[in-house]
């Protein structure tokens, strides 16, 4: 992927956002990036964003390597498939009406993930999320046996009513099935990328 990327940083310039790209190759957005109806379909490699990063109804088909958002990810409508597994996102992941079929394995997230109407298939193992899990309007089966979520989980119960994860989820009244404390660990991780930068403080 080329790191010139032009359109985008030609935006962060004409919308004065504060950013720094430092000699690492780590670009440091500060604040809110809302790219939707930008036309932007890629972003840098090693991008933190300290708050949300809005791409509704872009045309990105997938995220760089070392993205980090200390907020929101919110990705809606969009073409993308799949997710980085080094993604690092402090609050929600939002893909409704996006083409997701794809998560890697032991994702958390310290807020919800909201997965409807897209065409993904089964969830990863050992998903953490520390808020609701939407997963109505998806042809998902089956419950991971390992999955926590750590409040509301919202879910067509039609199509995984068989599934043993779903009837332990009925039979307790307790949806995250392993004793398991949730910690904001991304927040802390994101936190401590930027102090070493030198960007805030």
């Amino acid at each position: 992927m080329s790191e010139s990327l032009p359109g985008f940083y030609e935006f962060l310039f004409d919308t004065n956002i504060e950013f720094i790209k430092k000699p690492d190759g780590n670009t440091i957005v500060f604040g809110a990036l809302d790219l939707t109806n930008t036309g932007i379909t890629r972003i840098p490699q090693k991008l933190i964003i300290v708050n949300s990063l809005i791409m509704r109804n872009c045309d990105i088909e997938c995220l760089p390597d070392g993205l980090r958002i200390f907020d929101d990810l919110d990705l809606k409508g969009t073409p993308l498939r799949t997710l980085p597994t080094d993604l690092h996102v402090g609050g929600s992941i939002f893909l409704e009406n996006s083409q997701i079929v794809y998560l890697p394995d032991n994702l958390e997230i310290d807020g919800g993930l909201d997965l409807e109407n897209t065409p993904i298939e089964r969830l990863p193992n050992n998903l953490c999320v520390g808020d609701y899990l939407n997963i109505q309007g998806t042809p998902i089966s089956e419950l991971p046996a390992d999955l926590y979520v750590g409040q509301s989980l919202l879910l067509d119960a039609e199509n995984i009513h068989n599934n043993a994860a779903y009837q332990a989820i009925i039979a307790t009244g307790v949806i995250w099935p392993r004793d398991r404390q949730f910690i904001n660990k991304h927040m802390r991780y994101l936190t401590g990328v930027v102090n070493r930068q030198g960007a805030v403080g």
